[in-house]
């Protein structure tokens, strides 16, 4: 589904509303929001941030942005998305510990996904991800990122081999949108209905077809979950 600008603006109203509000509410009010899993990514703890506003780099897919039925039709997902916000706006200990305190009380089922909607903020909220990934070599993490020069950025600074083989990163690629990937992270690509500009068909043939549920690839161990080149059909 294609999301009209008017649609996009309202989303993105509601979305500063919320954070401005828990903003002002100030830390010891937030509770981070920590999901279980759903439906469509099956039991996977994951963490969500709010669309298009901590999205860099959206200028281009943002009108196909899967997460803005969820804001409009359930105000507990916005807000959910804007409580999180809010928290790595202002405190960012305070989000990062309770995503640490999560995952230690969390005895099988040990896999976890960032941003389900969002995206990696900065190099320091990376260094983050990475240092959690670090510190529990039990649990397979994954993401999935338009912010090619954030994640860019950090591989020249630190090296790519500073992180764990346990965090998977999945460039996030866009048909018509740039892609620079000189660390050669793996791809997760999106097929167009009307055809891609940017890659054949014959290229989408060497990738693996996402099931459209994380449960299945963690038991076959194949897609994201270990860093496979996939795609998706786009719907």
């Amino acid at each position: 589904m294609k999301y009209s600008t008017t649609t996009l603006t309202k989303v993105i109203r509601n979305l500063k509303a919320r954070i401005s509000y828990w903003k002002r509410q100030g830390i010891e009010a937030i509770k981070v929001c920590i999901s279980s899993g759903n439906r469509k990514i099956g039991r996977v703890m994951n963490v969500s941030l709010a669309p298009i506003i901590t999205c860099a780099n959206c200028k281009e897919c943002m009108h196909f942005c899967y997460d803005i039925k969820a804001c409009l039709q359930y105000f507990n997902v916005l807000d959910a998305r804007a409580r999180n916000t809010a928290l790595v706006m202002i405190c960012r200990e305070k989000y990062f510990t309770a995503i640490r305190e999560k995952i230690a009380r969390r005895k099988k089922n040990k896999y976890f996904r960032w941003h389900v909607s969002g995206d990696i903020v900065d190099i320091d909220y990376l260094k983050e991800m990475i240092a959690i990934a670090h510190e529990n070599p039990d649990f397979i993490f994954w993401t999935y990122t338009k912010a090619y020069f954030i994640v860019n950025e950090y591989c020249k600074r630190y090296g790519k081999e500073t992180i764990p083989a346990n965090l998977t990163i999945m460039f996030s690629e866009w048909d018509g949108m740039p892609m620079i990937n000189p660390y050669l992270f793996p791809i997760f690509a999106c097929k167009m209905k009307d055809g891609n500009k940017n890659r054949s068909v014959e290229s989408f043939e060497k990738m693996y077809l996402c099931p459209g549920n994380c449960d299945i690839c963690k038991e076959s161990r194949r897609g994201c979950v270990v860093g496979e080149d996939t795609y998706t059909n786009q719907h």
